[in-house]
Formats: structure tokens, C-alpha cells, sequence
């Protein structure tokens, strides 16, 4: 098994049918959540005839109500909603954060390359769950998912814990020239050569590799969370493409994997 699998900071389960990557962090704190791993007949794809089942499986195997989901239609946007109500998807459209200070509300959110994040202050009491893309992350949506955690849950950033679940790494995300120029334009504030690499030359075309798990923790840092308290799995969906769903490597094939949290 390589090494990442191996890590002090996350824990592997299967059960019920269905495996997935908790972080020992969130388990100390008594904090119900997972990443779902690769499993057969598994997809949370919103138009897979597996998704209901799917849910119904994780729910059970975490020892959550499945009526207790609350999943939101996720766009690329940096849109973040506080929850105090279960909602259905509808009610949830373009919406890629959620936030709640209530039990038996379990956030969702979803990816296949995309960057999720669970949040947690034990404190408060309060957990996030954010889906961030490169376009989210480009909308800074982890800062707005904090700045919302700051004001609606008086949460003090030095106490908000981080968890970082598998995603596409700077080792496999291409992009061209023109990404490369909105991102430093975005980030001028930060030493971009820490997070933008030159790659090759493909069909006369130059190519550069952004980290944007980098991006992320570095805006994190800005707003005051501990370092120590960024916890990264440090899983890129690509390398580890046989346990992590990918879009970049699956296409049109791809399944869907999901984060949940719930108090």
C-alpha cells in the first residue's frame, strides 16, 4: 500500500459495502464524517442510479438518518449557506459551502478532482463542508466560508480546524497560459512561484502546473488558522486514481466520491 495510505493523520474503513478515509483528528472530536473512496456500486453523482443507495449506504455505515443529508446542487460558485433546517437539493442550487451549528444535520458536498474541505470548531461547535474547484478557489470560498463561520457563529480562527480530503495535486493539474495569468493576477498578493510551476511545451502550447491545495492553505493562514490545524491528507485523486475518483482520468466515465460532516 503507498505510503500516503499509511499517514498519522487519516484512517481507512470498509463496512456495509462501502470505504472511505476518515481524518483521526475528527474522530478525537467525536465528529461524524468520512470521504468515500472507490467501491463498487457506489456513485454520488447526481444522475447515477446509485446515488440513492449510495447515501443510504454511507449513512448507515456512519450511524446517520439518511433524511438527515443535506446536499447542495454544487456550480463552481463561492456561494455558502448557513443551515439551520434540512433542506432538499432544490433549495440548495448554486450552492457549493455549507455551515451549520445544529445536530442531525449532515453536510454534504462532492468532487472527482475538486478540492473538499470539512471545518470544524469544537469550541462553537460548528462544522463546514466546501466544495472548491479551481474556480473556487479562484473565488476564494474557503475565506468566505470562514469569514461566514466569524460572523454568524462568533468562531474565532485560531479554533477552526481544517481537513483537507483527497483531490487533484499540482503534480497532474495542467493548465495553459491564460489560467495561469487570471490566477497570478488573483493572487498578487501571495508569492505565486511558491504555488505556479513551468511545465512543457504541448503543441507549441506552454503549459504550467498550480497548486491550488497551496492556494487554499496559504489564504487559511492569512485569516489566522493555525498551521497545525490545516490538516492535509496529502492524497492527489490522479496518482492514487485505483482508490480516488478522477475526472481528469475517468472522462466521461467518471463516479462521483462525497465528504460529509455532520455534529
Amino acid at each position: 500500500m503507498n505510503d500516503v495510505w499509511n499517514s498519522e493523520d487519516i484512517i481507512l474503513k470498509k463496512d456495509k459495502g462501502i470505504e472511505y478515509l476518515q481524518f483521526k483528528r475528527l474522530n478525537d472530536f467525536n465528529v461524524k464524517h468520512c470521504y468515500t473512496l472507490k467501491s463498487d456500486n457506489i456513485n454520488f453523482s447526481e444522475n447515477s442510479k446509485e446515488r440513492d443507495e449510495s447515501f443510504i449506504k454511507i449513512a448507515n455505515s456512519l450511524d446517520i438518518n439518511p433524511s438527515f443529508l443535506v446536499r447542495p446542487i454544487q456550480t463552481h460558485t463561492a456561494n455558502v449557506r448557513c443551515i439551520d433546517k434540512i433542506l432538499n437539493p432544490k433549495e440548495l442550487n448554486e450552492i457549493d459551502g455549507l455551515i451549520t451549528n445544529k445536530s442531525d444535520i449532515a453536510l454534504v458536498a462532492r468532487n472527482a478532482d475538486c478540492i473538499l474541505m470539512l471545518f470544524y470548531d469544537p469550541i462553537n461547535k460548528v462544522i463546514a463542508n466546501v466544495h472548491s474547484g479551481w474556480r473556487g478557489t479562484f473565488q476564494k470560498i474557503c475565506e468566505k466560508t470562514v469569514q461566514k463561520m466569524i460572523t454568524y457563529y462568533q468562531c474565532k480562527p485560531e479554533n477552526i480546524n481544517c481537513f483537507i480530503c483527497p483531490s487533484i495535486r499540482k503534480c497532474h493539474f495542467e493548465v495553459d497560459e491564460d489560467v495561469k495569468m487570471l490566477c497570478e493576477n488573483i493572487f498578487y498578493f501571495l508569492d505565486t512561484n511558491t504555488f505556479i510551476e513551468k511545465g512543457n511545451i504541448i503543441d507549441k502550447k506552454q503549459k504550467y502546473y498550480i497548486d491550488t491545495v497551496l492556494i487554499n492553505k496559504l489564504l487559511l493562514k492569512n485569516l489566522g488558522i493555525r498551521e497545525e490545524n490545516i490538516i492535509d491528507c496529502n492524497i492527489c485523486s490522479v496518482c492514487e486514481k485505483d482508490k480516488v475518483h478522477s475526472y481528469r482520468i475517468e472522462k466521461e466515465n467518471k463516479k462521483i466520491a462525497a465528504s460529509i460532516i455532520m455534529l
